[in-house]
């Protein structure tokens, strides 16, 4: 059970990572027997990766024929933000009132590790560790699932959206922002922080 969980994950980050690099595009039809050719497992971890991949939205079932990838509008990145906000906000409130000693300090040495410079999914992830962090400190862990989950759907947007054209120059510098955060919640500040958060969100609005 242990090596089936294993290889299932595996095979749902790949699908995951393929769509992001663009191998696999938008409205693409993806079968269970090109993914266990192309993953070199069986049919059972395969099909229970695709199972949560239709679940989450990134793929479509339609039965006898295959898994389509989702193609995302700008209609639904605005929604999946809005989400995304109004989460965020909630969780930035409820962790205002349940910090702990050392909470803080944890998330500024997140921030030294962060870099201004190197590829558009290292700053990605760099950015998706720090909110998912902060998020934790509310304590609901039901919430910083489905904040994940948006995240995750957003980069895949993004990825659709912009592959062919991001670079590093594009990449928004959100590093002050987090650390303003961070400032206002130290300070007990918690609509300076509420703001930052705010603009640190609108940096990433497509469109």
């Amino acid at each position: 059970m242990k090596q089936t969980q294993t290889l299932k994950q595996r095979v749902y980050n790949e699908v995951i990572d393929s769509i992001v690099r663009g191998q696999f595009k938008a409205g693409q039809i993806l079968t269970e027997q090109e993914l266990v050719a192309r993953y070199g497992v069986s049919k059972s971890p395969v099909r229970e990766a695709l199972t949560v991949l239709s679940s989450e939205g990134i793929l479509s079932n339609i039965p006898r024929y295959g898994y389509q990838v989702f193609s995302f509008t700008l209609e639904k990145v605005a929604d999946i933000m809005e989400f995304r906000a109004v989460l965020e906000d909630y969780l930035l409130c409820r962790a205002a009132e349940n910090i702990r000693p050392g909470d803080l300090d944890r998330l500024r040495q997140l921030l030294e590790c962060q870099q201004t410079e190197g590829s558009v999914w290292e700053h990605w992830q760099s950015n998706e560790d720090f909110h998912l962090q902060l998020a934790s400190l509310a304590r609901n862990e039901y919430c910083c699932q489905q904040l994940e989950r948006s995240m995750r759907l957003l980069k895949l947007a993004y990825a659709q959206f912009y592959w062919s054209q991001w670079n590093s120059a594009d990449i928004p510098n959100d590093l002050k922002n987090h650390r303003s955060i961070l400032d206002g919640l130290e300070r007990g500040d918690l609509e300076f922080a509420r703001d930052c958060l705010k603009r640190d969100l609108a940096d990433f609005c497509i469109g």
